[in-house]
């Protein structure tokens, strides 16, 4: 038998060559998508990158926040361990109706509420639920507050057990074509045979609830009907063109089931479970929203949830869905966010508004995962949003550690962000939460130094 063995030899030398010609072909883009330069030493090659101060250079001035005498004074004057919150009402009370409220609500019968907007970072309440937890240790209150009837991560969050069948979900980043979508960005459509079942968590602050809220809409008579632990009955939902509040009272809850008759005409938003006075945050997380599809819902469906709810502090988290590598220049957003602000101020007047920045995110270069140069550029953005509407802003991104956190975080044992780096872990998310847990309690003291002045 003839021996080929140096073929195999002859097809190796012809890989290597392709791929030596294909590596002096630059990155190049096509439509949407970018053809990547072929780097055959990227593993081994060293190469020393561009800084991002060198990077931030590129970004342009329309959309670069001025560092101002605000953000000098708070580096100056923040305590060790604290990233302050950076307040651009121009009077310092960008954060009045939360704080004032947070001051009364600790042994008292009050309840205050925060409404926490986000995309797939704080989904599943990897972010929320830690910083629910720490106010709930500190002001009380038991429950996880609201909860969606469906979700596509019921299986991974941990704060309520979650299940449904039969269900028809609607999503605002879908451009679903329907006029009833619900404060949180989802409208939800009973099918025949449609349930939802929800649980308590086994976690503190959340192995009990007292009071169940459901919030609907329905255009002519239907049925609810529902298995509360050994409770079983049925009753009806009164036909209004406004969003509805169901309430139950009762024990110590185990088990909540629902099941809606009939199928047409009848659209409900979600649930809330809970306990007692104290805080309650409500995570209206959106996978792939950026923020400015927040304008699509109806105003007066804020207004009618909010007349429920009656929140004192909304908090706002995006810009991740939007980070593109080589993309420096965020002026449409900046300006679209800017009108998303300024009409939730005008539709929730008594509540205060805080904006994070994004996070930490790196991408791989030449091997190395380092900080995306997008990430600065949206975080200037963001800092100049939250200036040109008069409210709070958080810089996360700082809390994180600033440049290459992301790959601490990853690389942190246990891990505090998962391989994505892009996501937190549970462990990461607590990390993080209390951080911004002490920004705030460190806004309430100085509420109260200055009340007593």
């Amino acid at each position: 038998m003839k021996n080929k063995l140096h073929h195999s030899f002859l097809l190796c030398l012809l890989i290597i060559g392709l791929l030596l010609v294909l590596s002096l072909i630059p990155e190049i883009d096509v439509g949407p998508f970018t053809l990547k330069k072929v780097d055959l030493l990227s593993e081994i090659r060293k190469d020393v990158p561009d800084t991002l101060v060198a990077k931030g250079t590129e970004i342009p001035d329309s959309i670069v926040a001025k560092q101002d005498s605000i953000v000098q004074e708070i580096r100056e004057t923040c305590p060790p361990g604290i990233t302050c919150i950076e307040d651009y009402s121009g009077d310092g009370t960008a954060l009045k109706h939360f704080t004032r409220e947070l001051s009364k609500v600790k042994g008292s019968d009050g309840t205050l509420r925060v409404a926490f907007y986000g995309d797939s970072f704080i989904e599943g309440d990897v972010f929320c639920g830690s910083f629910r937890d720490t106010l709930q240790s500190i002001f009380g209150g038991r429950g996880v507050g609201y909860v969606p009837i469906t979700s596509n991560v019921s299986g991974f969050r941990n704060t309520i057990k979650h299940r449904f069948d039969e269900w028809h979900t609607v999503s605002l980043v879908k451009n679903d074509s329907v006029t009833s979508i619900g404060p949180s960005g989802y409208c939800f459509i009973p099918r025949e045979g449609n349930w939802v079942e929800y649980r308590p968590s086994k976690q503190r602050y959340l192995r009990e609830f007292n009071t169940i809220k459901l919030y609907y809409k329905s255009l002519r008579d239907a049925i609810l009907h529902y298995n509360i632990d050994t409770v079983e009955a049925s009753e009806p939902l009164e036909p209004s063109a406004k969003m509805q509040e169901w309430t139950f009272h009762g024990k110590s809850v185990k088990t909540v089931r629902f099941e809606f008759f009939p199928f047409d005409s009848l659209w409900v938003y979600g649930a809330s479970f809970e306990q007692g006075p104290g805080i309650y945050v409500d995570n209206f997380s959106l996978r792939g929203n950026s923020g400015l599809t927040l304008n699509a819902i109806d105003p007066d469906m804020y207004r009618e949830f909010n007349r429920y709810r009656k929140y004192k502090l909304i908090i706002l988290q995006f810009g991740l869905n939007l980070i593109v590598e080589k993309s420096l220049n965020y002026t449409a957003y900046t300006t679209r966010m800017i009108r998303v602000v300024n009409q939730l101020k005008r539709l929730f007047p008594d509540c205060s508004f805080l904006l994070l920045s994004v996070s930490d995110r790196s991408s791989n270069v030449n091997g190395d995962f380092q900080t995306m140069s997008a990430i600065p550029a949206m975080r200037n953005a963001q800092r100049l949003i939250a200036k040109e509407t008069g409210i709070a802003f958080w810089d996360m991104y700082q809390a994180m550690g600033g440049e290459n956190s992301m790959v601490k975080f990853v690389q942190a044992k246990p891990a505090l962000a998962a391989k994505d780096y892009t996501h937190l872990t549970f462990k990461g998310g607590r990390k993080l939460a209390g951080a911004l847990v002490k920004s705030l309690l460190f806004e309430k003291e100085k509420y109260e130094k200055n009340s007593r002045q």
